[in-house]
């Protein structure tokens, strides 16, 4: 599939662990699925497979979530899920990168608000991130309407979170108020892609150059 970059602005952004995280360590990947979406839907099992194939991996391990009753998604549950896999481990979720498709960015977004003060993950990709939408469902209200502390999440997320979002998402059509609404409320570096609807694709290599620019482990990394 053949994408347009319109726009690309990134900002980088008490407990101990028995084995402690060194920035030499692989980072942990958790892909959080959208509505109805399973380990099996859309780009996550092309995007598994490709981080896969590099030698040495820059995710290790890749980890992409089934959620509970992903038709009908609700914050507890959903919430709840997402702080079962980052666990209690500070160092083991200093080196976790988030990934979030749609309703999984808001289950991300959550769960951080919740951890303990001073724990963060490395950083937080949102694709077809959304914190309203246009014309919600019954079930997709309380997401929009239950409120999180956005600076605790900012926090929690290490300062690091990038949005990619659509100039043509059928369920955010006022991209740039919501583009406007993540750079205000929660520092994201926001990048618009051309044309791609709500990233349902199969493929996305833009999906992946972003994870690689901007999360993956270096040498030069300190």
């Amino acid at each position: 599939m053949n994408v347009s970059l319109a726009s690309s602005t990134f900002r980088d952004g008490g407990m101990k662990a028995q084995m402690p995280y060194k920035e030499t360590d692989p980072r942990r990947l958790i892909v959080i699925p959208r509505w109805s979406g399973t380990p099996a839907s859309d780009w996550y099992p092309w995007i598994t497979s490709e981080l896969n194939a590099f030698q040495p991996r820059p995710f290790d391990p890749v980890v992409v979530a089934a959620m509970p009753d992903p038709d009908e998604p609700t914050i507890p549950a959903w919430v709840g899920r997402v702080r079962q896999l980052l666990g209690d481990d500070p160092d083991e979720i200093a080196r976790t990168v988030m990934v979030g498709h749609s309703v999984g960015c808001q289950a991300i977004l959550r769960a951080l608000a919740e951890l303990p003060d001073g724990v963060h993950v490395n950083g937080v990709l949102c694709v077809a991130g959304w914190l309203w939408t246009d014309e919600p469902w019954d079930s997709l209200v309380p997401w929009i309407e239950t409120p999180f502390v956005p600076a605790h999440t900012r926090d929690a997320a290490n300062r690091r979170i990038v949005v990619m979002m659509s100039d043509n998402d059928p369920y955010t059509f006022d991209w740039r108020a919501h583009r406007a609404a993540w750079q205000e409320r929660l520092g994201g570096s926001v990048t618009m892609v051309s044309g791609v609807e709500h990233f349902n694709g199969e493929q996305y290599p833009i999906i992946l150059q972003t994870l690689l620019d901007h999360f993956a482990h270096r040498e030069t990394d300190s």
